[in-house]
């Protein structure tokens, strides 16, 4: 089984319920997701009947005390996973729905513990521009997309408490036991990494990552059909938005049926 770890408070409900329908419509059948949060009793009330209203996919939520870190819960909901392998699933992003089928089967084709994306899909929600971002540009070990973790719950370790930046150290410490990790390459349109001006990061830091990262011109083009393609199976669309590139832009107009 694969359960996805999601880490969430009431002010993202309205983007944890979507989170949540992309986990419903994933095509691998054996999951659960695993939802923590340290809010009150009325939000815990509300996150159940969100998962009762997803029967058909297994959805169990877990209340924590207050004033946990966001490393304290990742491993709050890591402690509450039912399955050998666990996947980190945000509360603010985008799912494809074939996501937990595809990492899974490249982490099997090379015998890992482990797969992560090298690219993702970065969508600025109050401009409409997206950008497929390209994390091979950095140095290995960390030429890839922290956010984007499938692999063993056993060879995990521990997230460490940080409010933060919780990621970074939990994989460079997996990387230093020499872990074995599979690097997914042109995937990018798995994962759509959404700032919306809530998270933990600002508009800066978002903007900096895609302003050096982002596939150029003829990258993307050649890969336009595909982008396409796999952005017409988002439910609900991702909406109206562009991909800016050197000399122009491509449009993308989900909502109204054009890709």
């Amino acid at each position: 089984m694969i359960s996805c770890l999601t880490v969430t408070r009431e002010t993202r409900f309205r983007s944890l319920q979507l989170a949540v329908g992309d986990f419903a419509r994933q095509t691998w059948a054996e999951r659960e997701l695993v939802i923590v949060h340290d809010g009150d009793a009325a939000f815990d009330a509300k996150l159940k009947r969100l998962a009762a209203a997803h029967d058909a996919a297994p959805i169990a939520v877990h209340r924590t005390g207050p004033g946990q870190t966001l490393g304290d819960l990742r491993n709050a909901s890591i402690d509450a996973a039912r399955g050998e392998i666990v996947c980190q699933w945000d509360d603010d992003d985008r799912y494809h729905p074939r996501r937990l089928e595809l990492q899974f089967a490249a982490m099997r084709v090379e015998n890992s513990e482990f797969c992560f994306l090298t690219d993702q899909l970065h969508l600025f929600a109050a401009e409409r521009t997206m950008y497929w971002d390209d994390w091979n540009l950095e140095g290995r070990p960390l030429n890839l997309v922290q956010g984007t973790l499938l692999g063993s719950k056993a060879a995990l370790g521990r997230y460490p408490p940080l409010a933060r930046g919780e990621d970074t150290p939990l994989i460079l410490d997996l990387l230093r036991r020499n872990r074995r990790v599979t690097r997914l390459r042109e995937h990018g349109y798995l994962y759509v990494y959404v700032f919306d001006g809530d998270n933990a990061w600002g508009h800066e830091h978002h903007a900096t990552i895609s302003a050096w990262k982002r596939f150029r011109g003829a990258r993307l083009l050649a890969l336009e059909p595909l982008l396409r393609a796999r952005l017409a199976e988002y439910q609900p669309s991702l909406g109206r938005f562009v991909m800016p590139y050197e000399t122009g832009q491509l449009v993308f107009d989900a909502s109204s049926g054009e890709v």
